[in-house]
């Protein structure tokens, strides 16, 4: 009941609809190899074809295996089939690589076409792509050599943090399951899951390491052979970002963090610590609330929020619940944290929660909802244009957390339950900007040193702490911090999404501007909210924003969002003087 079904996708592996598709994947190779490199409109226009349905096809398949995984890590036949569809990637590496300089070589006016047109944004990206492929061949090899590369990497990684595991007070819990008793109201247990989690870390740091190291080796060398400034600058390009914008946003951070600080150590100080907040009360509740769900009562809280604000969001979010596209508990073999698969080929996405029925748990439901529903807003796109980069992917998320975090303030019933709901919220905030800081900061550090030395785990856990200083400030007990955070933190391990940390930040503050435009502008608000989330995957980021008539590339406009963080921050405050 609470787990999800993923027969939507495919009843099984074993079931005719599967093989069917995946021996369909041999046919499409045939039909690849076929493939004339005409510059003409039809024949442009039969490659896009195909190159839709090779879209299609693996991403249906591989999402089926994938999520299979995530919530089985030792699945042998998940495996087994993960690897078969690697080799059948691997195949189609080199045909794909012609096909795509070809597209971004194009002089064909594409916009003769009715439905070439709507691909006028990929065909543009595809043209700066093409400067920096290299030659057929070298391309194919650094995809299949990936398999056993960095996605290897990657794979070991995974199954070493969903599967290990230790004793706490007389029961075997995970890495997921001790984290999760962060967020418990007795000090002593969160202190002590705390030390027996760094504890737990001592078994699998070494070979995390070397995961780490090699995987950044890679896209070091991949990086520099594409030409390249550096990883940053690839990944902003794929971001569909400016440096202008980064450099706004980040110059906004570092001058509120003083902010941050100050509600951290009033924190510490309520909590009974001189310097700073030991990173085990980090997620310390505060204030009182009788506030804990049920996967039902989490339901019938979120429709009703979500109602008032835009009905189609309500009547998504039963459909999660009543369809099972959700799955909600912890348990032995099933990854740690939370995350939304949009499944557009079927306009449908899966959930994957780590539920502990808190507070907080339930605005990581709401979060995920709001990927989910930024999703039902880019199925219209043609196939090819599904895609959406990573700072605008934490937009509907974040927003979606605002809108529930509003509800909660204001319903609270007492000042001790403000001061609960007020607190959760700064936590929040303090992760996706000031947490998020620090993560950049290490990833930085990380590429910088792997061009010219190995890292081994305690030297990236005295980088982890140093970074967190540096950001953190005296905010944080500096006797207390977290030197494992690298390993914790899923996002370093993927060749394909290197700094994954600034969107998050980017999605936070960028959503929190909306939420207070449409707390001051509600009429017509949400049309155009669905109009900007459509935009997403055809759009740079900084076009996206002037759906809104933002201006991202201006500090003054993250500074305005963070000035609503510095509200709430006084109001913790005089709320816990009294």
């Amino acid at each position: 009941m609470y787990e999800w079904q993923l027969d939507d996708l495919y009843p099984s592996f074993e079931s005719e609809a599967f093989q069917n598709d995946l021996a369909s994947v041999d046919t499409l190779l045939e039909a690849f190899q076929h493939i004339q490199f005409d510059d003409n409109l039809e024949n442009i226009k039969a490659v896009i074809a195909l190159k839709e349905k090779q879209y299609v096809l693996f991403r249906k398949l591989s999402s089926y295996i994938s999520l299979n995984l995530a919530t089985k890590t030792t699945d042998t036949q998940s495996t087994n089939y993960q690897n078969v569809m690697a080799n059948k990637f691997n195949q189609f590496a080199k045909i794909n690589a012609q096909i795509d300089r070809f597209l971004g070589e194009i002089d064909t006016d594409i916009t003769q076409d009715e439905d070439l047109a709507e691909y006028t944004f990929y065909f543009a990206e595809l043209k700066e792509e093409a400067k920096h492929l290299l030659s057929d061949e070298a391309e194919e090899v650094i995809t299949k050599l990936n398999r056993s590369a960095g996605s290897g990497w990657s794979n070991l990684t995974e199954y070493l943090t969903s599967t290990v595991e230790t004793d706490f007070r007389g029961e075997t819990k995970t890495l997921s399951q001790l984290r999760n008793l962060a967020y418990s109201a007795d000090s002593d247990v969160r202190k002590e899951a705390f030390e027996v989690e760094i504890k737990l870390y001592d078994g699998i740091k070494d070979s995390i390491a070397f995961s780490l190291n090699n995987i950044k080796s890679q896209v070091l060398d991949v990086t520099q052979m594409r030409g390249y400034d550096s990883p940053l600058d690839e990944t902003l390009k794929k971001s569909r970002m400016s440096r202008e914008t980064l450099d706004a946003l980040l110059s906004a951070i570092k001058n509120n963090l003083p902010i941050f600080r100050k509600y951290l150590n009033h924190k510490a100080s309520l909590l009974g610590h001189d310097n700073g907040l030991p990173f085990y009360d980090l997620f310390a509740p505060m204030g009182k609330t009788s506030q804990t769900f049920t996967v039902e009562e989490s339901k019938a809280y979120l429709v009703e929020k979500f109602q008032a604000f835009a009905p189609d969001l309500a009547e998504m979010t039963t459909q999660f619940y009543d369809k099972h596209y959700m799955d909600f508990y912890p348990r032995k073999g099933k990854r740690g944290g939370a995350f939304c698969s949009n499944l557009p080929f079927i306009k449908q996405s899966r959930i994957m929660l780590n539920f502990g029925e808190s507070l907080s748990d339930i605005l990581t439901i709401a979060h995920e909802l709001g990927h989910a529903y930024h999703g039902t807003k880019i199925h219209s796109h043609r196939p090819l244009n599904w895609r959406y980069s990573m700072p605008v992917a934490e937009t509907a998320s974040t927003f979606n957390e605002a809108i529930v975090m509003n509800y909660l303030i204001k319903e609270a019933k007492s000042d001790d339950e403000k001061v609960a709901v007020i607190e959760q919220y700064l936590q929040d905030v303090t992760q996706i900007i000031v947490d998020i800081y620090s993560r950049y900061l290490f990833e930085s550090e990380v590429f910088e040193k792997r061009q010219n030395s190995f890292m081994f785990a305690d030297e990236l856990a005295d980088m982890m702490t140093k970074a967190q200083i540096e950001a953190y400030g005296d905010g944080l007990d500096k006797d207390a911090l977290h030197p494992y955070m690298w390993v914790n933190k899923t996002h370093y391990y993927s060749t394909g999404l290197s700094f994954y940390n600034f969107p998050y930040a980017y999605g936070g503050l960028f959503s929190r501007g909306l939420y207070e435009i449409y707390q001051n502008q509600p009429d017509g608000f949400v049309e155009k909210y669905g109009e900007l989330l459509h935009k997403t995957t055809v759009a740079s980021v900084e076009d996206v924003a002037k759906v809104m008539d933002i201006d991202v590339t201006s500090e003054a406009f993250w500074q305005s969002t963070m000035n609503g963080i510095a509200d709430y921050v006084d109001q913790f405050i005089a709320l816990t003087t009294k």
